[in-house]
């Protein structure tokens, strides 16, 4: 990630965060306005998506501290636990939208269709918006990847509720409304997942999926007088930084300097 990334990354999330909290509050009153549940689910997970973003804002200030003597690698892993952290509050809001859902789907309540339709358009416009901003930043930036994959559900969800209004005017079928909530929870739980699952592997410290620690060993034994390669590790900090560490064992009367 170059270094005008990184600057322009926060102030990205600051507006993301502004024009999610607007709509957040224009999602639950139009939710309990009009009845409907999906509007209320997107709302809701707007509400997860203020937590994230500032989760995310300001993990990206801490991973730029500098190291100290007591965290000699400094806090690039601040990124990774907003990440993980992000990721288990989507699962957390999806059991209880699910479960209202259902409730919903036995028990429909009428709905201001109309009303709602607008309202969830408003708010597909805001999470585009969001996601724009922070799309480009996600592509390098595990951080920023939770915070966009929280937008982009964001955007899905209101999108399923513009079907799920346009379904009620027609038909006046209310259950509409809660297949709606279901499909917003479906999207949360698949992009989800890939946070959680790329979280949990540089927090377990492995191998960053686009090297090849074969090859890299290989290429080091290949060096001029390098007799064996053993305890080669490789690791990220957080996305894109990654780390190396190992054991080169020489031919007798090999400058180690040299090798190095």
């Amino acid at each position: 990630m170059s270094q005008s990334a990184k600057d322009a990354a926060p102030s990205a999330v600051v507006y993301a965060f502004a024009i999610t909290a607007l709509f957040f509050l224009v999602e639950l009153a139009g939710g309990w306005w009009t009845g409907s549940l999906a509007l209320i689910a997107d709302a809701m997970h707007m509400a997860i998506d203020l937590l994230g973003l500032g989760m995310t804002l300001f993990a990206a200030y801490a991973s730029r501290l500098p190291p100290d003597a007591k965290r000699t690698f400094g806090y690039k892993r601040v990124e990774v636990l907003a990440a993980l952290g992000n990721g288990v509050g989507l699962w957390v809001v999806t059991g209880i939208i699910i479960r209202e859902a259902w409730s919903r789907f036995v028990f429909p309540t009428p709905i201001a269709a109309g009303e709602m339709m607008g309202i969830a358009a408003v708010g597909l416009l805001a999470n585009a918006t969001s996601g724009l901003l922070l799309y480009q930043g996600s592509k390098s930036n595990i951080n920023l990847r939770g915070a966009f994959l929280h937008v982009a559900t964001d955007a899905a969800g209101s999108a399923a509720a513009i079907v799920a209004a346009a379904v009620i005017i027609r038909t006046r079928w209310y259950q509409a409304d809660a297949c709606a909530s279901v499909f917003i929870c479906l999207g949360i739980i698949l992009t989800s997942y890939w946070l959680l699952r790329d979280s949990v592997h540089i927090l377990l410290e492995g191998a960053p999926r686009h090297l090849d620690i074969e090859e890299i060993r290989a290429a080091l034994a290949a060096l001029p007088g390098v007799r064996e390669v053993h305890d080669l590790h490789l690791w990220s900090l957080t996305q894109g930084s990654e780390s190396m560490s190992g054991h080169l064992v020489l031919d007798p009367g090999r400058d180690p300097h040299e090798a190095l």
